[in-house]
């Protein structure tokens, strides 16, 4: 009986949809119809350093944030004095002032997100740097006691960081 009405209920449906007789017009929404999937963001993703990027391509991720702030009459300057200044241009707070909400916005959309191996949103940054710096002191790059570096291995650091970063990021997967 249930399987009949139900039965019944379809056909009518599908007989409306085909004559046009129904206000439909025979049009059915679908995912593809354009329409942004629900908790879809309008803005794109934020853009991301890599490990392996020039220092001129990181220029150019940093263009799109610099033409927001621009946007809103300021520079990197204002942005740096307001993050020296203790707030967290990462994060929008409703109670801020509007200069503050305007570099909040830029940052949040526009400045780039550190190396995925780097993140604090990885759980395994952590592992990625005790990697690169176990593998600086293999290749002799002595720490002092608290981790830093000690005397003139700055410059030794400086240059075996980056093969050291890429075998930490193929050890750390």
């Amino acid at each position: 009986m249930v399987a009949a009405v139900a039965l019944g209920a379809l056909s009518a449906c599908t007989s409306q949809a085909s004559t046009g007789n129904g206000d439909s017009g025979g049009k059915v929404a679908t995912l593809a119809s354009g329409a942004p999937a629900p908790g879809a963001s309008p803005t794109p993703e934020r853009p991301r350093y890599r490990l392996d990027m020039t220092p001129e391509e990181k220029d150019r991720l940093m263009v799109p944030y610099e033409n927001c702030l621009t946007r809103y009459g300021y520079s990197r300057v204002d942005a740096k004095k307001a993050e020296f200044a203790g707030t967290d241009l990462t994060r929008v707070d409703p109670k801020a002032g509007k200069k503050i909400r305007e570099l909040q916005d830029c940052t949040a959309r526009y400045f780039p997100l550190p190396e995925w191996e780097r993140d604090p949103a990885n759980p395994r940054a952590a592992d990625f740097e005790h990697e690169v710096t176990k593998c600086l002191k293999a290749k002799g790059v002595t720490m002092t006691g608290d981790g830093a570096m000690a005397g003139d291995n700055v410059r030794k650091s400086l240059e075996l960081t980056p093969a050291c970063e890429r075998e930490a990021a193929a050890a750390v997967k």
